[in-house]
């Protein structure tokens, strides 16, 4: 019996609360979706305890440490991230079996050993980076800043694993205790560590999670994928594998080195105060590019298991994407000014303007990562290369060309101007891609202006290009 004082149109139609639980169980039942949706509910919490843990350090820390801590972190994050390999584990996990392992241990070595070499440039360098890296200085010190680099990267390769055995439910789990832990940590560490605890209570946590989390990757995960998918389709060859490596690597340094090395620029030509009101805009910012990221990555996964079903796996996917970006972009607008002003008047005066602009962007960046993950399952990984080495080196040099520390809201412009050149040329293609028929896929292949495909045909599973199975 349905209460009409609770639901008066279900009261009305008895039928209809059945449909809409018939109708959501359905929508979770499709891996597409399913997948996509634990990634958007890591983005929503990630978020909240983001903006939760800016909110108590802008608080319990000053605006120069907060600045200073930020953009430290923001190093690691870009020396971590700029060397994992998920967009490797998202594309191919879902082809392999037993060999899985194998493939996720190889992608965290790499990952990790990157990670350490580049901290190590990073530090040599560090005259280059103005006085909010300076801190860095020092045996001790620049050993800690490898260590979380290599560990921040590692904890980043898990979501790939994660995603690409579609487990991704186990993201948000992931995220959620990480997020809780760091802000239990940021307060506890104001009084020892006013100067470093943000930066400490970010990457604890890290540290301690990667052995449990791996473990019960390696442990149950793995095998698990691997009984199930014993013996279904093919596999891919050690040539494939490496070829996409390539193109693939630089796609995925370009776009996080769009994410993670422009705070780091930034913060390299203004002072630390100024930085802490950037730092909040950006921060919150790149927690919106998720919601574009999220059905991209799960179209790679799908795409993946089952190419015949791309074209109606992106179509779903763009109607989802705006149906859920357009309220919360509007959201963002109309309130930025009166959230962070909470934080003071320098986070909302400077800070704000630029929120604003940063959540407009992620319109065209939606686009552009939908279309990125339609490229991944038809491995054409150089025309990624190209579209992501664009959209950085394009906002990069207006960056440092028209930076002003008095107006952080032109960065905002030179994003959204950016990204939406890049979208008005790809979405023709996405179109097409996402088109209903059997010519929507070879339209998609070929939208781009680069004619071919970047995999070659498959060799036989004999002798050096056997498949991995």
């Amino acid at each position: 019996m349905v209460d009409p004082a609770v639901d008066p149109v279900a009261a009305s139609d008895p039928i209809r609360a059945p449909r809409r639980l018939s109708a959501l169980r359905g929508e979770l039942s499709n891996p597409l979706f399913r997948n996509a949706y634990a990634l958007m509910a890591n983005g929503g919490l990630t978020g909240l305890l983001g903006l939760a843990y800016w909110t108590l350090g802008a608080v319990s820390y000053s605006a120069a440490d907060v600045g200073r801590n930020w953009a430290e972190i923001q190093a690691i994050m870009f020396v971590g991230g700029v060397t994992m390999l998920n967009f490797l584990l998202i594309r191919f996990i879902p082809q392999t079996a037993r060999k899985t392992g194998l493939l996720v241990a190889g992608a965290y070595a790499l990952g990790a050993g990157a990670a350490a070499l580049l901290g190590l440039g990073f530090l040599l360098t560090l005259g280059w980076w103005g006085p909010s890296f300076q801190h860095l200085r020092g045996f001790w010190p620049g050993l800690w800043f490898i260590a979380m680099a290599v560990a921040w990267n590692l904890f980043n390769q898990q979501e790939g694993v994660f995603t690409g055995l579609r487990r991704a439910g186990w993201v948000p789990v992931v995220n959620t205790l990480f997020g809780a832990t760091k802000l239990v940590l940021l307060l506890a560490l104001a009084m020892s560590f006013p100067h470093d605890g943000v930066v400490l209570s970010w990457f604890i946590p890290v540290m301690v999670a990667l052995v449990p989390v791996n473990a019960f990757i390696f442990g149950r995960l793995i095998p698990a994928h691997a009984r199930v998918n014993s013996g279904r389709g093919d596999r891919p060859t050690y040539r494939e594998i490496w070829r996409y490596l390539g193109g693939g690597y630089l796609g995925g340094l370009f776009q996080y080195a769009a994410i993670s090395l422009i705070p780091v620029i930034v913060a390299a030509h203004i002072d630390s105060t100024t930085n802490a009101y950037f730092q909040m805009a950006w921060a919150l910012g790149m927690m919106l590019d998720l919601l574009a990221l999220t059905l991209s990555l799960s179209l790679t996964v799908e795409g993946a298991f089952d190419a015949t079903v791309l074209a109606g796996s992106t179509r779903a996917a763009l109607r989802r994407t705006y149906t859920l970006l357009i309220p919360v972009i509007v959201l963002i607008v109309l309130c930025a000014p009166f959230a962070l002003g909470v934080l003071g008047h320098g986070y909302a005066a400077k800070g704000a303007p630029l929120l604003q602009l940063l959540a407009l962007a992620t319109l065209p960046k939606a686009l552009i990562e939908l279309y990125c993950g339609v490229l991944r399952v038809q491995s054409r990984t150089r025309l990624i290369a190209l579209l992501q080495g664009v959209r950085f080196l394009g906002v990069l040099g207006l960056v440092m060309a028209f930076i002003d520390p008095s107006r952080l809201v032109t960065i905002g412009f030179m994003v959204l101007a950016v990204n939406t050149a890049v979208a008005v040329f790809v979405y023709p293609a996405l179109r097409r891609a996402a088109a209903p028929g059997p010519a929507a896929g070879g339209a998609a292949g070929g939208a781009s202006g680069i004619s071919g495909n970047d995999i070659e045909p498959r060799p036989s599973a004999t002798g050096p290009e056997r498949d991995i199975t």
